[in-house]
């Protein structure tokens, strides 16, 4: 299986004033801002995934099935500078990226079965391992996730989906040095559909709701991870 992502990543960025600031301190402080976060938003490719799997029917019952899939991440995305160093110089920097700049090892393992009428229950847990540092000195997080999902087959053609998706990322490093940025524990909710499009392409539309989110470290920059809004095209060979 070859999964080709591409993302729209849009980061606002504002200021606080805890105290009233005269106009020029405020044009110091956003230009400050403006080397450490923009009002922006970027779009790419993110890294490419290959995997390879294995199907087994009768796991439990008879129309149950259980997969596994082992591969690798492809390093196509974008990756930046050490926004850390780059910040201390007082340089333009950005913290988002859209790889790793590594191969990374992926693994995943899917079950589904049916239950009642049109329900169908699917579970999977999937986990990528970066081991080595890009030619940037950055070396990726252990990403954890694991998605509890019941689908409603309406049609032939059209389904519904709601689902928990829990996520874990350790921390990322720059130069042997925690990214503390990184490290986050999610947990959300995930609803949508998925239609047949014809010759053997089914397209799933999800958005994603967190409800509970908590950060490794209290030493980073406050972020908010708001909705998330997929749109997923597949086929299988």
């Amino acid at each position: 299986m070859l999964s080709i992502p591409y993302a729209i990543k849009n980061q606002d960025a504002s200021i606080e004033e805890i105290e009233p600031t005269s106009p020029r301190d405020r044009g110091a402080i956003l230009a400050n801002q403006n080397i450490h976060h923009r009002d922006e938003t970027y779009r790419g490719f993110s890294d490419f995934s290959f995997l390879l799997s294995h199907r087994r029917l009768g796991i439990w019952r008879d129309s149950d099935h259980l997969v596994a899939l082992l591969g690798s991440s492809i390093p196509i995305g974008k990756t930046e500078e050490n926004p850390f160093a780059l910040g201390d110089a007082g340089l333009e920097h950005l913290h988002i990226q859209f790889g790793t700049g590594t191969f990374n090892p992926l693994a995943e393992l899917h079950y589904g079965t049916p239950l009642l009428g049109d329900f169908s229950l699917d579970a999977s847990v999937r986990g990528q391992f970066p081991f080595y540092e890009n030619n940037q000195t950055y070396r990726g997080p252990v990403e954890l996730t694991l998605n509890a999902e019941v689908k409603y087959h309406l049609l032939d053609w059209l389904a519904f989906h709601a689902a928990y998706l829990g996520f874990y990322q350790s921390y990322a490093h720059w130069d042997g040095e925690q990214d503390i940025n990184s490290g986050l524990v999610l947990n959300a909710g995930l609803f949508g559909a998925k239609l047949n499009a014809g010759y053997g392409v089914p397209v799933r539309f999800s958005i994603m709701l967190p409800f509970h989110r908590r950060t490794l470290s209290d030493a980073g920059d406050a972020f908010e991870l708001g909705p998330t809004v997929s749109i997923t095209m597949s086929r299988s060979f």
